[in-house]
C-alpha cells in the first residue's frame, strides 16, 4: 500500500480520523521506501490529522464551557414565617393571646422574636406550672419595627403573672392595646382581673386596655335550695306558734293568736312559688292514742281551712295529724306536755 493511497483514505472519511492515525503508523513501518521518496506527502498528511483532531475535540471543549456558564440551581427550606406572607396579617401587627382558665394557660398568636416567645412561656409556667401550659406561639419575621412590640409582650407577661384564680378569659396584646374578655366566677375575681390589667398597663408606657370580663348571674337555685330557704322562714314561724295557745280547750277552732300567725303564710307562699306547705298537728299522750290521732287530724285541717278561706290556693296546702307519735319533750310534766301539743308548718 502506498502513502498516496493512505492519504486519500484519510481525507475521504473524517469520521474515522483516529483510526486513520493508527493505520498510518502501521503503513510507515511496512513501507519505509515510499515514505522517504515523498516527504511532502507525509507533511500534508500530518497537517490533515491535526485538523481532524481539533474537529473531534472542539465540540467537547465548547460543551464544557457552556456547562460552566449555566447558573447553578439551589434549594432553600425556610424555618421562619414572614409576616407579609401570612393571610390578613398586616406587617405591623403583633397578636399574642393567653387563654387562662382552671385547666391551664394556652398561648397562641404571633410574636416578633424568640425572646418574646420565651418571656410569655416562662410567665405562664410560673403562673400554673409547666404541665398546664400549651405553647402555640409563632415567631413572625418581616415585622417593620420592634418599637412598641416589646411593650405589648411585657404587658401580657405582667398580666399573666398577676391574674387571679376563678377566671375563664382571653388576654390579647397588639402593639398598643391589651384586651381582656371572658368571665369571672365572682366579683372578687373580677376585681383581681382589673388590678392585674392596671398593673400591666402601668408598666408598659403607651399601652391602652379594654376589660370586658363579666360576672355571670348565679345559676337558678335547686329545688332543695328553694325548700330550705322557705323552711328557714317557717321554722321562725313555728317558734312563735310554740309560744301561743293555738286552740281553745276541747276545741278545734284556732285562737285569734294562732290566726294572726297563720296570716303570714300567704305572703310566704307568694315569695316561694315552687313550694307547698304541710300543716302537721301534734298532741300529748293524755287520752287514748286513737282519740289523739283524730284530734290532731282535725286541728291540722282546721288550720288549712282557715288559710283557704283567706284566699290561699288549696293545691299548695296539705294537713297531717301525727297524734302523740312525735313528741319533742317529756309527757311527764305539764311543761313537757304543753310543748308536745303543737302545730308545725313544713316546706314541701
Amino acid at each position: 500500500m502506498s502513502v498516496h493511497q493512505l492519504d486519500s483514505t484519510a481525507t475521504g472519511n473524517q469520521e474515522q480520523q483516529q483510526g486513520g492515525l493508527i493505520l498510518l503508523c502501521f503503513t510507515i513501518q511496512i513501507d519505509p521506501i515510499s515514505a522517504s521518496a515523498t516527504r511532502a506527502g507525509l507533511l500534508s498528511l500530518l497537517a490533515l490529522l491535526v485538523i481532524g483532531l481539533c474537529i473531534v475535540a472542539l465540540p467537547g471543549l465548547i460543551s464544557d464551557e457552556d456547562k460552566a456558564a449555566e447558573p447553578t440551581q439551589t434549594s432553600s427550606t425556610a424555618t421562619t414565617t414572614d409576616a407579609a406572607d401570612l393571610p390578613n396579617v398586616p406587617p405591623t401587627t403583633l397578636l399574642a393571646t393567653a387563654r387562662i382558665s382552671a385547666e391551664g394557660i394556652v398561648l397562641d398568636g404571633l410574636v416578633s422574636t424568640e425572646g418574646q416567645r420565651d418571656a410569655l412561656v416562662d410567665a405562664a409556667r410560673r403562673r400554673v406550672g409547666p404541665a398546664l401550659v400549651e405553647d402555640h406561639l409563632a415567631v413572625a419575621t418581616g415585622l417593620t419595627s420592634s418599637e412598641g412590640r416589646d411593650n405589648g409582650v411585657v404587658a401580657l407577661q405582667s398580666f399573666i403573672t398577676g391574674v387571679p384564680d376563678g377566671v375563664t378569659i382571653a388576654a390579647t396584646t397588639s402593639v398598643d392595646q391589651l384586651s381582656v374578655v371572658g368571665e369571672a366566677t365572682d366579683a372578687a375575681a373580677a376585681a383581681g382581673v382589673e388590678r392585674a390589667l392596671t398593673t400591666a398597663i402601668a408598666g408598659s408606657p403607651g399601652m391602652m386596655s379594654t376589660n370586658t370580663v363579666e360576672v355571670p348571674p348565679p345559676p337558678p337555685p335547686t329545688e332543695e335550695e328553694l325548700r330550705a330557704a322557705a323552711q328557714d322562714e317557717l321554722t321562725n314561724l313555728n317558734m312563735l306558734l310554740a309560744a301561743e295557745v293555738l286552740y281553745a280547750t276541747s276545741s278545734n277552732e284556732p285562737t285569734d293568736q294562732f290566726k294572726a300567725l297563720l296570716d303570714r303564710v300567704p305572703d310566704l307562699l307568694t315569695r316561694h312559688p315552687s313550694i307547698t306547705v304541710e300543716i302537721v298537728g301534734h298532741t300529748d299522750d293524755r287520752g287514748s292514742e286513737g282519740g289523739n290521732q283524730k284530734l290532731s287530724d282535725q286541728r291540722a285541717q282546721a288550720a288549712v281551712d282557715y288559710l283557704v278561706v283567706s284566699g290561699v290556693d288549696p293545691s299548695r296546702l296539705s294537713s297531717r295529724g301525727a297524734g302523740e307519735s312525735e313528741p319533742i319533750a317529756t309527757n311527764s310534766t305539764r311543761d313537757g306536755r304543753a310543748a308536745n301539743r303543737r302545730v308545725e308548718l313544713l316546706a314541701r
